[in-house]
């Protein structure tokens, strides 16, 4: 039986970085690929469809595909995904737009404020709540085939978080970006034992926004600084989902390494 790494790529979780590994673990044989606009998506036997016409290709990155994988009588899929604690998350994505003119409103947001002006502002500009609202829950939440049930409150974007935290138990390769290292070493032995070659490159961080050279606790207490109480608890409310999710994976993270020995 074929097996196949899929790489659920979320935004600003460490994707490029691990990207970079499977370059360097199978070259030619990764796919990159994303539809031509932002919100496409890719659904289940779509991608099935693209792993059967690569037979030569061993591991698929997209930004655009949803859980939960593909199944098919003729390749397995391992999923590979890294979640990141949702402050920090929204913290590089403030500084990502900061940094690049890319023509949307986020950045155009971003160039005009401090972290704090930022988060106010996408709380009142009801299009901009989804990147400061959950955002890992959505990408996680999808059914087969469909897209992901959400909710719109006043101050949050919320999704369907028993569906997401089903998805998240089915992923093997599952990591976090603040232990990046580690959980990659992870990933060659679960690779190894489905007759595949991961390598690790010297350097493997890669399109990042801020040092990790903290605890966890630390650099988010860093972060919310200069927010208000009030804002901050905003902030915090808004992503109680992904708060849960991440505590959920490191759970899962966890006892997975403990029955590992």
């Amino acid at each position: 039986m074929r097996h196949v790494i899929v790489h659920y790529h979320i935004y600003k979780n460490s994707g490029t970085s691990f990207e970079r590994v499977l370059d360097e673990s199978f070259g030619d044989a990764h796919e990159r690929f994303d539809g031509p606009y932002p919100f496409f998506t890719i659904d289940q036997d779509q991608l099935d469809r693209i792993i059967r016409r690569k037979p030569g290709s061993v591991a698929f990155s997209s930004h655009q595909t949803m859980l939960p994988q593909p199944s098919s009588l003729d390749h397995i899929v391992l999923a590979a995904t890294f979640l990141r604690h949702p402050i920090l998350r929204i913290g590089s994505i403030y500084r990502f737009k900061r940094q690049h003119e890319d023509g949307t409103s986020t950045a155009e947001i971003a160039h005009k404020h401090d972290f704090a002006g930022f988060i106010a502002a996408c709380f009142d500009v009801t299009k901009e709540l989804p990147h400061i609202s959950n955002g890992q829950t959505r990408h996680l939440a999808a059914a087969h085939g469909r897209a992901p049930a959400v909710r719109r409150l006043n101050d949050m974007m919320q999704y369907d978080l028993a569906t997401a935290k089903r998805n998240l138990a089915n992923v093997e390769m599952l990591g976090r970006t603040e232990h990046f290292e580690d959980d990659v070493a992870r990933f060659v032995m679960i690779a190894a034992r489905h007759g595949l070659t991961m390598k690790v490159p010297a350097e493997t961080r890669h399109n990042t926004t801020e040092t990790h050279d903290l605890p966890v606790a630390k650099r988010v207490e860093q972060l919310l600084e200069p927010l208000s109480a009030q804002l901050k608890a905003q902030l915090m409310a808004a992503n109680e989902q992904d708060l849960e999710l991440y505590a959920h994976a490191e759970t899962l993270i966890a006892a997975r390494d403990k029955a590992a020995g």
